[in-house]
């Protein structure tokens, strides 16, 4: 999406690090509109006009097409605002330096730069979470959730009393909820910090010089000799009084508990950035009764100052203008010559968020009250009320699990985390969840059922693409053809989901041809992990209208880390008896005899190797060991199996041992080289360990007892799973051997 822009800006190209030609291009200015070289140090250009943008594009060999796009926030420095706008190309490299805009426009008096952050937020909050000086309830659910808590009703009440009534007499009659305090939910705001309901107004003394950009060096600015601006010099902040409320005096112990629980909800708040929101900006004047001492009502007047765009990260800037007011010109005795003194009100703001195809606002945030000339403000929005998270599935983000695994939405470091499943950056998954298996840091083997949301009747068919979780990897098309079921008359029948003639796969769930199973309309790919090397992986989906061209907020990608069940396990039949030496498979050990004595617990030397890819340094083992059978039933042995303690990475501690078990850490940063007893620092090139066995009991034969069968076993578990079972079992055979007395 491209970046939107108001005013006059002077755009530059700062970086170039992309192998891929690189341009940017200008539209809906007034001036400097045109298709750019990306070729650092090229001359500044000059744009102006309300409302225009700016593009960057990159030809990865097949023309120009638009690069992924983010911005950095406006800083002042040296009479100038700037920030940059970082851009990705088609490489695969993520890193967003490929072109590197600048772009800087003078600190104008009668100018206002805000910027921030969009996210929405869920959870166990009540509160919105992007002001902390007032409690602000966006939501009718959150005010009737705050109003069970006595001292939140109480301080609710001081200020809101009509509607706290409201709610209260809606509450017993069983009819539905009046237009008021319904939606449109108003919102409700309720200091913290100071009695007044709203902060006094504030006031700029402004000083200002008439200042001119120079254009001469650029001849793509109409051969203008420069722009003329109204310079800052100063803003002195002066603060009025507050409109007060007398009718109210709240106790010190009653604000400060409800900062106190205020605080608590903000604790166990989840949020998530809204790339691409669309935003509203609208001037806010305090009505007579909120200028009287009333709470904010949302019933002033309002001038709306124009909209923007968030980037991909939900960052925003937006730039819009007030008109001064002259107190004094140019007659204070601290004015320098050609300065000119006027007296500013600071604007209160609204922002508003719109979903795409609409122009009735979903949400508007309480007012930001007096917004200074740079101002940070961010915004909150209820999910409930976001409409972005993303477009494709009713708010809800579109890869949603793999099998029986529930996947949290996308952050921007790649993990996931959701339904207390864990999935880390490079796809490697921990899962508590209901319904889910229960694995520790295990990866993907087997076929992998990729579930998602695509209920958006636009999307008609989607696409996946997949590339190396690694720099310099590009996206391979994923064509793997599967079957979903659907009704034909009163039989089930499998029917190909994926289209040949079009490339892509069909949306079951927007599809009216068939009448498919509801169950299985979120599968939406079925990924053979033996079909790929192993490793981490990035898979990407995107959905396609009915022209097969791609639906706006219905792109996502997902990191898995796929592994294969590659296992050398094997106890070597040679086993060796103290006192006796080696004997080979079903070797008739016969007990030693020492000085006229039978060692009836002579030990046992055993060589075994459980190693999970022994051509690899990663491994996903899970638990490996000897067993022991005498005859028909168990046999006890010591050493018995130990934890797989690290010492270093690849590298267990000296324990000695019969097996390992892994050991669980953290739920996103995950071992991924406890491959077996090739980790034991006194295993063999080969991943052979030699373990001394002795019977717990001291006697392998029991009194009277002259013979007896035995069988040693080598088992264990991978950490792999598919999503709907988990730690696959694997065996290294079973040496027998007989015991008998002298």
């Amino acid at each position: 999406m491209s970046i939107k822009m108001q005013g006059m800006w002077l755009v530059s190209v700062k970086s170039k690090s992309a192998a891929f030609p690189q341009q940017f291009k200008i539209e809906g200015a007034d001036t400097g509109n045109g298709t750019y070289a990306g070729t650092p140090g090229s001359p500044e250009i000059f744009v102006n006009g309300s409302n225009w943008s700016v593009t960057v594009q990159n030809n990865p060999g097949t023309g120009f097409i638009p690069s992924g796009m983010q911005i950095t926030f406006p800083v002042s420095s040296g009479g100038f605002y700037r920030f940059d706008i970082q851009s990705n190309d088609a490489g695969a490299d993520e890193d967003f330096d490929d072109l590197i805009l600048t772009c800087r426009t003078p600190v104008d008096a009668n100018d206002y730069i805000i910027y921030g952050n969009v996210s929405y937020y869920e959870g166990f909050c009540l509160f919105n979470p992007c002001n902390r000086r007032y409690i602000v309830i966006d939501t009718l659910v959150a005010l009737k959730d705050a109003m069970l808590n006595p001292a939140l009703k109480k301080l609710i009440g001081s200020y809101y009393p009509s509607r706290v009534k409201a709610l209260e007499t809606v509450a017993l009659n069983p009819q539905p909820l009046p237009p008021s305090p319904g939606d449109p939910f108003t919102p409700m705001v309720i200091p913290l910090t100071e009695a007044a309901a709203i902060p006094a107004k504030e006031r700029f003394t402004v000083r200002s010089i008439p200042d001119t950009v120079p254009l001469a060096g650029d001849s793509r600015a109409k051969n203008e000799g420069g722009f003329v601006f109204n310079r800052l010099v100063s803003a002195q902040k002066s603060i009025g009084t507050a409109a007060g409320i007398s009718s109210v005096n709240i106790a010190d112990k009653l604000r400060s508990d409800a900062i106190t629980i205020a605080d608590r909800y903000r604790f166990y708040c989840e949020s998530g950035s809204l790339p691409n929101a669309i935003l509203n900006f609208q001037e806010y004047d305090r009505s007579m009764g909120e200028l009287s001492g009333d709470p904010y009502t949302g019933n002033g007047e309002r001038t709306d100052l124009g909209s923007s765009f968030a980037d991909r990260n939900g960052n925003y800037i937006f730039r819009f203008k007030v008109n001064a007011t002259d107190i004094i010109d140019e007659i204070e005795t601290d004015t320098a010559s050609g300065e000119t003194t006027t007296e500013q009100s600071a604007p209160d703001v609204l922002v508003q968020l719109l979903c795409p195809g609409s122009a009735v606002p979903v949400f508007e945030s309480a007012p930001n009250w007096n917004i200074g000339h740079l101002r940070r403000v961010n915004i909150c929005v209820p999910k409930t009320k976001s409409c972005l998270i993303p477009l494709a599935c009713n708010g809800q983000h579109i890869l949603q699990g793999v099998g029986n695994i529930v996947l949290g939405p996308p952050t921007a470091s790649g993990t996931r985390i959701g339904s207390n499943n864990f999935l880390n950056d490079l796809g490697i998954i921990t899962a508590y969840g209901s319904g889910a298996p229960g694995v520790r840091c295990a990866a993907w083997n087997g076929t992998l059922q990729l579930r998602g949301c695509l209920s958006n009747n636009a999307v008609k068919y989607y696409r996946l693409w997949y590339r190396r979780n690694a720099p310099f990897t590009f996206f391979t098309a994923f064509t793997k053809p599967f079957s979903l079921p659907r009704f034909q008359g009163i039989n089930v029948v499998d029917t190909p989901v994926f289209d040949l003639a079009k490339d892509a796969y069909l949306n079951v769930e927007t599809d009216t041809t068939y009448s498919w199973l509801i169950a299985y309309r979120n599968i939406k790919a079925r990924i053979a992990t033996g079909d790929f090397t192993a490793g981490s992986y990035i898979f990407r989906i995107q959905g396609l209208d009915a022209s097969l061209n791609p639906v706006a907020g219905t792109e996502e990608t997902i990191p898995l880390y796929f592994e294969t069940q590659e296992i050398a396990a094997q106890i070597d039949p040679e086993i060796t008896m103290d006192g006796v030496g080696p004997l080979g498979e079903c070797a008739l050990f016969t007990l030693p005899v020492v000085n006229g004595t039978v060692v009836e617990g002579a030990g046992l030397t055993v060589k075994f190797k459980a190693v999970h890819k022994p051509a690899s340094a990663t491994g996903f083992m899970n638990s490996y060991g000897l067993s022991m059978a005498k005859g028909a039933g168990g046999f006890v042995f010591t050493p018995a199996g130990a934890p797989a303690n690290f010492i270093a990475p690849g590298i267990l501690d000296a324990t000695i041992n019969s097996g390992r078990n892994y050991v669980h850490g953290s739920d996103l940063n995950c071992i991924t080289y406890f491959r077996g007893t090739i980790n034991e620092a006194a295993a063999d090139v080969e991943g052979y360990y030699t373990v001394s066995l002795l019977p717990a009991t001291g006697h392998w034969l029991e009194p009277g007892q002259p013979f007896c069968a035995f069988g040693i076993s080598l088992s264990g578990y991978l950490r792999l799973t598919n999503g709907e079972s988990g730690y696959p079992y694997f065996s290294g055979g079973q040496v027998l051997i007989g015991i008998q007395r002298p």
